[in-house]
Parts: structure tokens; sequence; C-alpha cells
């Protein structure tokens, strides 16, 4: 039995996933490179699969590792496998140049058990709710798109997404992914065409017996997003809505959508400073995990340097004072809080937004 194979089966011990997904998780997303195992006397005791994504930060695409299909052997559980994959799997990402490594705990439990390694809890969902009365009334006129699989909604799909300012980007090949994922669950997916022919909304919605739960909404604007909602109403009458909307509104309550955890905090700040000319800072982070990231950087004129100073506290008029001295799992919630939080604390922060990860 090859790698492939050998992951596959336990996936189907451990999960508890229909056949039709998993055969076309491992025939359309598994790829050998992701793979990380565990392996005693020819048995894969623990695997999981580090996936290569782009993350659009700081208007810049850096490199993401995705944990997806973390799992091991019921008879191998409690032996710290798991924890020895995870740390494989930073320094994989690390090698590869990715500056973060994320993922979507299938159990609130598992929340607790990624924050000892300094993971954080940054990807959020503001989840609106509708009655089966309301309609999603527009002022333009929108006509659905017949042809779902063409280029041209990718093309669509990629200028919306980018259109966002700190997001998880999909390629092509992650698109078709998405779509037959959703059909093979009975979801339903819709685009919407303006009155001059442009794709401008489209949804991804997965049904059950009393509720609609649309799971992404990309549109160029608040009508166009009406549009699609309208045309999934119109698809499926007489059922409550569930929008797991992007994190934008400041006084709604947000809930848990994801995690991640920087592994180079270098070329994080790096690529900050850069895009954030006017910004000046002083920060010091500490990592128990990853060695190279326990460092003190200067920010200024747009570059982030790696300095060897002993700095202070604010107190000490006699050196120069860190702005922050904070643990790698504070400086991940810092880099990605909201705008609005990052204004307080004098950083360029921005809120990521996740979805659509097959999980």
């Amino acid at each position: 039995m090859n790698q492939k194979e050998a992951i596959k089966k336990l996936w189907t011990e451990v999960f508890h996933d229909s056949k039709e997904y998993v055969d076309m998780y491992f025939d359309r997303v598994y790829r050998d490179t992701d793979a990380l195992t565990v392996v005693t006397d020819g048995k894969i005791e623990s695997s999981m699969l580090l996936q290569s994504y782009r993350l659009l930060f700081q208007q810049t695409d850096v490199g993401m590792g995705y944990i997806a299909g973390a799992m091991t052997r019921r008879s191998s559980c409690g032996k710290g496998l798991m924890a020895g994959l995870i740390k494989e799997s930073f320094a994989k990402a690390y090698e590869r140049g990715d500056m973060l490594v994320s993922l979507i705990p299938s159990h609130d439990w598992l929340y607790f058990y990624y924050d000892r390694f300094e993971f954080s809890t940054v990807f959020y969902v503001d989840t609106q709710r509708f009655t089966s009365l309301h309609q999603f009334p527009t002022e333009g006129s929108y006509t659905p798109v017949e042809d779902i699989y063409s280029d041209k909604v990718y093309e669509a799909f990629e200028r919306m997404e980018r259109e966002r300012h700190c997001t998880v980007l999909h390629s092509h090949r992650d698109f078709l992914n998405i779509m037959d994922d959703n059909r093979a669950d009975g979801g339903r997916f819709v685009a919407m065409a303006d009155a001059d022919g442009k794709i401008v909304s489209m949804a991804w919605a997965i049904v059950n017996q009393n509720m609609v739960t649309v799971t992404e909404l990309l549109g160029t604007d608040h009508d166009a997003r009406e549009a699609a909602c309208h045309q999934l109403r119109k698809l499926l009458p007489d059922k409550a809505f569930k929008v797991l909307a992007p994190p934008l509104a400041e006084h709604r309550r947000l809930y848990d959508r994801g995690m991640a955890r920087i592994i180079n905090a270098d070329l994080c700040l790096q690529i900050t400073a850069k895009n954030n000319p006017g910004w000046h800072s002083r920060i010091r982070i500490t990592d128990p995990l990853i060695a190279a990231n326990n460092q003190v950087w200067e920010i200024a004129d747009g570059q982030a340097s790696i300095i060897t100073e002993t700095y202070y506290s604010q107190n000490d008029t006699d050196r120069p004072h860190l702005d922050f001295d904070v643990t790698i799992n504070v400086f991940n919630e810092i880099v990605f809080s909201s705008q609005k939080i990052g204004d307080v604390l004098g950083f360029p922060s921005q809120r990521p937004v996740m979805s659509l990860m097959l999980d």
C-alpha cells in the first residue's frame, strides 16, 4: 500500500466523511508532498497535510501553510505523535518561505490544544441571521450566470477575493475543488451578473432541513451581494438564512473561525514596514518553539532591522524603550487585529478572512 492509500485508509477510520467526499479529496486535493507522517513498523500511526496557500497581507501575497486532516490512530493517541508533526510542520513551512501556518479546529476543545503551540484565534465570522420571510430586496437588475464553471466566473471570484484587505486566496484548482465539494454536499452556488453582463456577486450555501447557511458571499457592493442571496432565496424558499459574513462590523459579536501562528516574524515585519513607511516601532518577540523569532526589531522608514542592543522598559530614561515586548501568540493577535484595535496599539493591524477551506 502506497502513502496516499495508507493515509486515505487511516482517514476513513478516524473521520466520518462520506465516501464521495473522501474519494474527491484524495483524487483532487491530496498531494504526497503535503503529507507529514509518523510511521511505526511500516504503519502510519499519525498524519497531517500541510497544504500551500497564499494570503493577501499588507498588499502582498505571502505563503501560508494550512494544516488539514490532522489525525492519529486511536491506539496511538496520547503518545505525543501529533505534537511532533505540528512542530515538524513549522520547520517545513519556514523552509519553503511561508509566513504563517493556519488551521480550522474541528472541535471547540481543540482550540485549547493548539494554544500549546502558540496558535492564536485570529479568523472570525460575523454570523448574520434572517427569517424565512426575508427576501433580500435589490435596487439594481441582475441575472444568474448559467455556466458556473466558466473561466469568467473564476476570474470574477479572484477579483472579488482580492478586493478584501487581508484574505486567504484560492487558485483556479482550489475553486474547482470547492465547487465539486459543495455540489457533493448537496449545496448550492449562484453567481450574478449586472445589467452590463459583468459578474458582480456569488454565494455558496449548504442546506439542511430548516436552515440555509451561506458559507461565503462575495460581491462588488451591498446590492450585488443582496442579489446573490435573493437568488438563493428563489431556489430555497421558506427557510431561514444564516450568512457567515467577514468580520467587518466592530459593534457586532464575532464568532471563532480559525487559528494562525506566525512562523517567520522577520518576514511579517519586513512586509508590514514596507507597506507602512511612516510606521516607527521597536519590537521584541519571544517564541519558545522557533528560535529565529526570538529577536528585537527596529522599524523605521519602511524597513524592519534586527538589532542586538538590550532594550529596557519605557520607565528607564537612560535607554530607548520597547514599544512591544510580547510572546509570539500575542504578536499573532496584534498583527491580525482589526484596524481600530491596531490604531489604539500603534500597529498597522489587519483582520484576516478565511473561508472555503474544504473543512
